[in-house]
């Protein structure tokens, strides 16, 4: 039986890969480098990196703040979906009642309702359900059958609401968008001058516990990115 070869150690990253951690590894490096005046880098300064850390911390903060109410406003429209599939038959009964059941169904659009398949319903796009919940409520106005506990005074309140938090998470994306992008621009950069500062470590002390030791010095906690 020929004896089994020895795996090779699991390699550890020298850069982190979550941004957060990568942010503190760069931000302990721009501290590491002033203090090292011997290393240099042809193509950035230490003075230059130190504000480039500093704003890729600054962006990857961004990018957590704009998304932070997004899962919370999302809930609120999942729960305003629900009232609305809930109580849609209560506008159609109001029109069946004023006309009889197969002239309502031509006074479906005055309140935002449109056929999808065999069913009446509001349409489930979220932009086009906001509209739609606009048209319904002045609809109800135009049909006059706005009053009673499910009239106008039910509709508007959850129209408005819809309206804001389609108009707040389209404005979110928006900004998202805008921020990763920052973020990632300036990710590559630092990724490049922290690759670039291992080498030139690693050039330097020959000895591998001194290399090992300066770049745990220089912020490059590997053991932490496994």
């Amino acid at each position: 039986m020929e004896p089994q070869a020895t795996p090779k150690p699991r390699k550890t990253p020298l850069l982190a890969s979550n941004d957060q951690q990568l942010a503190s590894q760069a931000l302990s490096a721009s501290l590491y480098w002033p203090a090292n005046k011997w290393l240099t880098l042809r193509f950035v300064t230490a003075a230059e990196f130190s504000t480039l850390a500093t704003a890729y911390s600054d962006a990857v903060g961004t990018r957590q703040q704009a998304g932070s109410a997004r899962p919370i406003e999302a809930d609120e429209l999942l729960d305003l979906d629900a009232k609305i599939e809930a109580n849609l038959y209560r506008v159609k009964a109001l029109l069946v009642d004023k006309y009889d059941k197969k002239k309502a169904l031509a006074h479906y659009p005055t309140v935002g309702i449109i056929k999808s398949g065999k069913n009446y319903i509001i349409d489930r796009e979220r932009t086009k359900r906001a509209a739609a919940l606009t048209t319904l409520v002045a609809g109800l106005s135009t049909e006059k059958i706005g009053d009673g506990d499910h009239g106008t005074a039910f509709w508007a309140p959850i129209a408005t609401r819809y309206n804001e938090l389609v108009d707040h998470l389209t404005d979110t994306n928006g900004d998202i968008s805008k921020a990763v992008a920052a973020k990632d621009t300036l990710r590559n950069q630092i990724e490049q001058v922290l690759y670039s500062l291992a080498k030139v470590l690693d050039a330097n002390y020959p000895d591998d516990a001194e290399y090992k030791a300066e770049l745990r010095a220089a912020g490059y906690q590997r053991e932490k990115y496994r």
